[in-house]
C-alpha cells in the first residue's frame, strides 16, 4: 500500500512540472526572423515569402533585404529597415535612415494600419558654417554637412523661420511619426491599434485570427514559438531530471520517517523499562542519635579537658552558661546549637572528621555527672 502511494504522488509530481503540449497554432505561424540580432517576427506581423498570409495580419507584410535586416514597405514611401518590434505595446520602429542619400523624402502614413495622430513637421536648413553657430532647439545632422556648410532640422513651430540666419537655406520640410521626446535622428514610431493583441502579450500567450477571413483575432494558447519538436524535447529535458528529483525526494523522506519510527519506538520500549524507586541517601545523623550525645552547661571557670576556648564551626569563645554537646568518639566539644546543625548534614566531626555514628553511647548519668564536674569547676 505504501509503495503504490509513493508511485502516486512521482507520477502527480511529474505531471505538475512537466510543461503542457498545448495545441491550436499552426506550427506553419510560429515566429521567425530575418537575421541573428533581428527582430521576432509573429502576428500581426509575418515574413512575405516565408509565412502564409493567414500568419499575418492585412497590412502588416515585412520581408527580409540581401543584408539579410527586416525591411517594412510604407505606401508612397521608400523602404525602411525595421530596428524594434515591442508587441505589449504594439509599437514599431524604423530607422530613418537620413544619413543615406536622397532620403529626405516625404513620410506618409496614409493607407497604412499604422496611427499618425503623432507625426511631427521638421524643416531641414543648410546653413553656412561662417555665419551659423548651433542653437537649440536646432537637430544637427553632421552626417549631412561638409567642411562648408551644416545641414540643420528644426520642428516646426519650436523656432520661426524669420529668426533664423540668412545663411540658412531650407532644404525641405517633411512629417515624420516621432516621440515627443525623442530623437529625430536615432528611430520613428509606428504604432497600430488593430488588431489589438495587448491582452494576449501580457498573458503570454499567442494571437492570431479567429477565422481566415481577416475577421476577429483571439488568443490561441499558453506558449508560442516552439516548434513540436522542441515541445517534446522540453518535456522529456524537464521532465526526467524532475522525476529523478522525485524519486530521490520522496525516498529521502521515507527513510527519515522510517528512522523516525525506529527512534520513537527505541524511546517506548526505554520508557516501558520499571523503575525501581532507590534507598534515601542521607549525609547526616539522626535526630535521636544527635541528642544522645553528652551536653553539658558550662560553669564560670568556661574550662574544658582539652583547654578548647573556641567552637570550631562559629569559631566564638566560649561563654559561661553556654551549653555544649561533645562527640563521644573523640571527646571535641561544641556549642551545641552549632554541633546539631552540623550533625544534621554531616556524619563526621568537623575538628577530626571521625565518624561517630557507631560509637558506644553516653547515657544521662554520666552526663548529669560531667554536668555536676563542670559546675562545681
Amino acid at each position: 500500500m505504501e509503495t503504490k502511494h509513493i508511485l502516486h504522488l512521482i507520477f502527480s509530481s511529474v505531471l505538475l512540472l512537466t510543461p503542457r503540449l498545448v495545441t491550436g497554432a499552426d506550427d506553419d505561424c510560429l515566429p521567425a526572423s530575418c537575421g541573428p540580432g533581428e527582430p521576432e517576427i509573429r502576428f500581426p506581423f509575418r515574413i512575405t515569402g516565408r509565412q502564409p498570409s493567414q500568419c499575418g495580419f492585412p497590412g502588416f507584410d515585412l520581408s527580409c533585404n540581401k543584408q539579410n535586416r527586416t525591411v517594412i514597405q510604407l505606401p508612397s514611401s521608400q523602404s525602411f529597415t525595421v530596428t524594434k518590434i515591442l508587441y505589449v505595446s504594439q509599437v514599431l520602429y524604423i530607422d530613418p535612415e537620413f544619413c543615406q542619400p536622397n532620403r529626405i523624402t516625404d513620410f506618409n502614413l496614409t493607407n497604412t494600419p499604422f496611427d499618425f495622430s503623432s507625426v511631427r513637421s521638421y524643416t531641414f536648413y543648410n546653413c553656412s558654417l561662417q555665419s551659423f553657430g548651433f542653437m537649440y532647439p536646432a537637430v544637427p545632422f553632421p552626417c549631412l554637412s561638409s567642411v562648408n556648410y551644416s545641414v540643420i532640422a528644426v520642428r516646426t513651430g519650436l523656432y520661426s523661420p524669420v529668426n533664423m540666419p540668412a545663411s540658412c537655406e531650407v532644404m525641405k520640410t517633411i512629417a515624420v511619426p516621432v516621440r515627443w521626446n525623442g530623437d529625430i535622428r536615432a528611430q520613428l514610431e509606428l504604432m497600430w491599434f488593430t488588431p489589438y493583441c495587448r491582452s494576449c502579450e501580457m498573458e503570454g500567450r499567442a494571437c492570431g485570427l479567429k477565422t481566415d477571413d481577416g475577421g476577429q483575432t483571439v488568443c490561441l494558447g499558453s506558449t508560442r514559438g516552439l516548434p513540436k519538436g522542441a515541445k517534446y524535447g522540453l518535456s522529456i529535458g524537464i521532465g526526467i531530471p524532475a522525476l529523478v528529483c522525485i524519486v530521490g525526494l520522496i525516498c529521502f523522506g521515507a527513510s527519515r520517517v522510517r528512522d523516525n519510527s525506529e527512534t520513537q519506538q527505541q524511546r517506548i520500549d526505554r520508557f516501558s523499562i520499571p523503575i525501581i524507586p532507590q534507598p534515601r541517601s542521607t549525609t547526616g545523623l539522626s535526630g535521636a542519635t544527635i541528642e544522645s550525645y553528652p551536653k553539658t552547661v558550662l560553669g564560670e571557670s568556661c574550662r574544658l579537658p582539652k583547654d578548647d576556648g573556641i567552637c570550631s564551626i562559629c569559631l566564638s569563645d566560649y561563654k559561661p552558661k553556654e551549653s555544649l554537646r561533645t562527640i563521644p568518639e573523640c571527646n571535641h566539644y561544641f556549642h551545641a546549637e552549632c554541633i546539631d546543625e552540623w550533625l544534621k548534614l554531616n556524619a563526621t566531626c568537623p575538628v577530626c572528621r571521625n565518624s561517630p555514628e557507631n560509637s558506644s553511647l553516653v547515657t544521662p548519668c554520666s552526663s548529669t555527672s560531667s554536668s555536676s564536674s563542670m559546675n562545681s569547676s
